[in-house]
C-alpha cells in the first residue's frame, strides 16, 4: 500500500497530518484546513487543486516546470516558438516576440482538448499499433526461418539418402563389373592350363613309348619311331608356343573416378548455409506529433556540406609509371594507398602526408578496405583473388580465389563485398567464407563500389551513372547528369548517407543526396583534381581522402 502524503504547511509546523488535496501549481499537498487557507489567499486563489487519489495517478509522470537554462518557474508562453519560457528567457531570446508572448496560464487553458494533445494521443496509439505490427512481423519472420530450417534439414537428409542410394548403385555396378572381369581373366588362365595339361599327358604317353621301344623293340622300329615321335613332340610344342604368344598376364586394378577423389579430397563441407539479408517491410508509419514540441537531429544537407583541406601530398612512384587504383583510411588515422602499376606493396602515409612504410603483399594490389584495427582486405584484379591481411604482423590470414577478375572492394560491419567479373558482387565474412552473390543489373563493367548496412553503391564509368541497390541486388535508384559528372570512378558514403563520387574525366568530386535527386560539386580541377580515381571517407574522424590516378597527388579533407 502506498504511503500517505503529508500536508506541506502542517509538516512545516511539525504537525503530522495527511494531505487530502494536491496543488499542481505549488507542487505540495494540503489537508482540508490548509486547503481552505490556500484558497483564501489572493496569490493562490486560482491554483489548481486535485484529489490526492488523482495525484497518485500522475505523481510518477515527470513534468518540467522550471526553465532548464535559468532554473526559474515557467510563467510565459511564446506562440512564435511554441515554447514555455521564464522571465529571464524573454529579454534574452524572445524580446522580438513580445506581441506573441502570453501568460502560461492562458496558453494551457484548453490543453486537455488541444490538437497537440489529441495528436500526441494518436501518435502514442499509432506507435503502439506499429510496434504490435512489427512484433507480429518478427514473429512471422521467426516462424518463417523455423520452417526454412526444417525444409533445409529435409533437403540435407534427402540429399544424403540420394547420395547413399546413388553410391550403393555405383558400388553394386562396380562389384558386378569386377566379378565379370575376374571370371574372364580366370577363364583364360584355366583354358591355357587345360592346354598344358593335355600336352603333359601326350608327352608322358610318348615318354612311355620310348621306354618300351628301348626295352623291347628292334633297332629298325626304334629308328623309325624316333623320327616319328620327334615330329609329334615338335608339333605339340609348336602348338603350345603359339598359345603362349596369345596368353597374357592380368593384374586387376581399380581407378577411381576423378569426381570421387575430388569429393574425398576437395569437398570439405556438405553444403553452404547462406543468409540473404534484406530490409524488413514492417510499415512503421510516422506518428503525427506536434513537431514544435520535439527536438529532432536533422541530417546535414548537401547544400551545407563543405570540405576543409588538411593536407596535399604526392604519392611516391614505385614503378615506371603510377596508377592509384585504391585508397583507405586506417583506424589510427593513417592513409593506405594501392598503386596498381607499382611494386607488390601497400604504401602507408600519416595525416601530414609523410611516408611511413611499405606493407609487402603478394602482388600489385587493385583496391583495399579496412576490416578492423589491424586487418584489411585487398583485391588483385586480373589475378582473381582477394586477401585478408594482418598489417601489424604483416601476414596473409586468408586468400580467397575466384574464377574472374576482382576489382572494387568495400566493408561494413565485418562483411566484405568485392566486384567479381565486373558484373556481380560477392559478399564474404572476414574469414573468407562466401555469404552471398549479388547479380548486378548492368551490361557495363563495374570497377568501384561502396557498402553500407543495407545499401550497395557502384559507378558505371561507360554509362556515366551512379547506382544504388539493396543487399539482395534490387535497384533502389540511379543518377546520371553528364553536365556535372563524366566517367564516374571512385565512390564512398559519408555518415549522413551522402554518396561521394569522383568524375575521372570531369575532374570533380560530387555529393549526392535524397536518392540522387540532389547533387552538389565540392571539388574540381581548380582544386587540383586531375583524373581523380580513388576516394575514401572515414566516419570516425570525418575525414575524406581523394587521390589522382596518374600523377599520384592526394588530398586529405575535413568534412564540415
Amino acid at each position: 500500500m502506498a504511503s500517505s502524503i503529508p500536508c506541506g504547511p502542517c509538516n512545516h509546523d511539525s504537525v503530522n497530518k495527511n494531505a487530502e488535496k494536491w496543488c499542481t501549481d505549488c507542487n505540495e499537498g494540503f489537508c482540508n484546513g490548509c486547503e481552505k487557507a490556500h484558497k483564501s489567499m489572493k496569490m493562490s486563489r486560482d491554483h489548481n487543486l486535485i484529489l490526492i487519489g488523482d495525484y497518485r495517478e500522475i505523481e510518477n509522470i515527470n513534468v518540467v516546470l522550471e526553465c532548464q537554462e535559468h532554473g526559474l518557474k515557467l510563467e510565459m508562453y511564446c506562440r512564435i516558438h511554441e515554447k514555455a519560457i521564464c522571465i529571464k528567457c524573454f529579454p534574452a531570446k524572445h524580446k522580438s516576440c513580445s506581441d506573441a508572448i502570453i501568460p502560461l496560464a492562458e496558453a494551457v487553458k484548453n490543453a486537455r482538448t488541444s490538437t497537440a494533445f489529441s495528436d500526441l494521443e494518436h501518435a502514442i496509439n499509432d506507435t503502439l499499433d506499429n510496434i504490435e505490427t512489427c512484433v507480429k512481423d518478427r514473429e512471422a519472420a521467426a516462424k518463417r526461418i523455423e520452417t526454412q530450417e526444417m525444409a533445409i534439414k529435409k533437403i540435407i537428409s534427402d540429399t544424403r539418402k540420394n547420395i547413399d542410394k546413388h553410391l550403393d548403385d555405383l558400388e553394386r555396378k562396380l562389384l558386378n563389373e569386377l566379378s565379370t572381369t575376374y571370371s574372364s581373366c580366370k577363364s583364360k588362365y584355366g583354358k591355357f592350363k587345360n592346354q598344358l595339361n593335355k600336352l603333359e599327358k601326350e608327352i608322358n604317353r610318348l615318354k612311355g613309348q620310348t621306354s618300351q621301344l628301348k626295352r623291347f623293340a628292334p633297332n629298325l622300329h626304334i629308328f623309325l619311331r624316333t623320327h616319328q615321335m620327334t615330329k609329334e613332340v615338335q608339333d605339340e610344342v609348336k602348338v603350345i608356343q603359339e598359345a603362349i604368344w596369345s596368353v597374357k598376364n592380368y593384374n586387376i586394378e581399380i581407378q577411381l573416378q576423378q569426381e570421387i577423389t575430388s569429393l574425398l579430397k576437395d569437398v570439405n563441407s556438405f553444403a553452404t548455409i547462406k543468409v540473404d539479408e534484406s530490409a524488413i517491410s514492417c510499415p512503421f508509419t510516422d506518428a503525427k506529433i506536434d513537431q514544435a514540441q520535439i527536438q529532432v537531429k536533422n541530417r546535414r544537407s548537401v547544400s551545407d556540406t563543405k570540405l576543409q583541406l588538411k593536407n596535399k601530398f604526392a604519392i611516391k612512384q614505385r614503378g615506371k609509371s603510377i596508377y592509384i587504383s585504391g585508397c583507405t583510411i586506417l583506424a589510427n588515422g593513417n592513409l593506405l594507398i594501392a598503386d596498381n602499376f607499382g611494386q607488390n606493396v601497400l604504401m602507408e602515409y600519416n595525416v601530414d602526408g609523410h611516408y611511413i612504410r611499405d606493407i609487402p603483399v603478394s602482388a600489385t594490389p587493385w583496391d583495399l578496405t579496412v576490416i578492423d584495427t589491424d586487418q584489411i582486405a585487398a583485391s588483385y584484379n586480373s589475378l582473381k583473388y582477394v586477401e585478408v591481411i594482418d598489417i601489424k604482423r604483416m601476414i596473409v590470414l586468408k586468400n580467397v580465389k575466384f574464377e574472374n577478375n576482382c576489382c572494387g572492394i568495400s566493408n561494413n560491419d565485418g562483411k566484405i563485398c568485392v566486384v567479381v567479373g565486373y558484373k556481380e558482387i560477392v559478399v564474404l565474412d572476414k574469414e573468407g567464407t562466401i555469404l552471398n552473390t549479388i547479380k548486378l543489373e548492368t551490361n557495363s563493367k563495374v570497377y568501384h563500389i561502396a557498402m553500407t548496412k543495407d545499401r550497395i553503391y557502384y559507378s558505371l564509368m561507360a554509362e556515366n551513372t551512379v547506382h544504388c541497390c539493396s543487399t539482395n541486388g534490387k535497384k533502389v535508384w540511379n543518377f546520371r547528369d553528364t553536365n556535372s559528372l563524366v566517367v564516374p570512378s571512385g565512390i564512398s558514403v559519408d555518415r549522413d548517407q551522402h554518396v561521394i563520387v569522383l568524375g575521372l574525366i570531369s575532374n570533380n568530386l560530387l555529393v549526392l543526396q535524397n536518392e540522387g535527386k540532389i547533387s552538389k560539386p565540392l571539388l574540381n580541377n581548380t582544386d587540383g583534381l586531375d583524373q581523380p580515381s580513388s576516394v575514401c571517407y572515414n566516419k570516425e574522424n570525418n575525414m575524406l581522402l581523394v587521390c589522382n590516378q596518374k600523377n599520384g597527388i592526394s588530398f586529405l579533407f575535413s568534412v564540415i
